[in-house]
C-alpha cells in the first residue's frame, strides 16, 4: 500500500506541539501522564457503573450493525467507538436522524428483554439510555466529507464489493 496526497505534493510528518510526544519517537510501551491516568480510569471498572450493561449494549449493536450503518447510507458506514468506560458513540453524517436510528434499532427488538421503564429513554438530541447503558449520538449537521463526498462515498462502496 503506498499513501499519496490529492494533488501529489509531497508528504511530511507533523511536527510536535508543546507538551506532546511523536507516536513513533516515544519509548515502546511507554504512556504519558494524561493516558496513564485514562488507562487507570479504564482499568479501574468501579467507573463503569454495570459492566453487563454495557456488554449488553456493546453486544446488542453489533448484532444490529447494518441498522446503525443504514443511518450513515450516503457514506456508507457510521462510526462507532466507545467515548468513556461506559458509553457507545455512534457518529455519522447526511443520514437518517437520530430520532429514525433510534425508531429502526427499536423495529429490530434492540430493547428486547429490557424492563418498559429502561428501554429507551431520550436523555437529549445527543444521548440515549438503552438498558443501563448510554448511547451518544453524533450526527453532524455538515458532511464531514465536504466537497469530496461523492467520491469518499464511492471508495466505500467499491471497498464493500471486494
Amino acid at each position: 500500500m503506498t499513501v499519496t496526497r490529492l494533488d501529489n505534493g509531497a508528504m511530511h510528518l507533523p511536527s510536535a506541539r508543546d507538551g506532546e510526544a511523536l507516536l513513533w519517537k516515544r519509548i515502546p510501551g511507554g504512556v504519558s501522564s494524561d493516558e496513564r491516568e485514562e488507562v487507570d480510569e479504564w482499568l479501574d471498572s468501579k467507573t463503569i457503573g454495570d459492566l453487563d450493561a454495557r456488554d449488553a449494549l456493546l453486544s446488542r449493536i453489533l448484532r444490529h450493525p447494518e441498522v446503525v450503518n443504514r443511518a450513515a447510507e450516503p457514506h456508507g458506514f457510521a462510526n462507532c467507538y466507545v467515548h468513556h468506560p461506559g458509553d457507545l458513540v455512534i457518529e455519522w453524517c447526511c443520514g437518517d436522524s437520530a430520532e429514525a436510528l433510534c425508531a429502526n434499532l427499536l423495529a429490530k427488538d434492540f430493547a428486547e428483554g429490557l424492563s418498559p421503564d429502561k428501554a429507551v429513554e431520550l436523555y437529549s438530541q445527543y444521548s440515549v439510555g438503552f438498558g443501563d447503558g448510554t448511547v451518544i449520538l453524533r450526527r453532524h449537521s455538515s458532511c464531514l466529507y465536504g466537497r469530496h463526498a461523492a467520491e469518499v462515498t464511492e471508495a466505500i462502496k467499491k471497498r464493500y464489493e471486494s
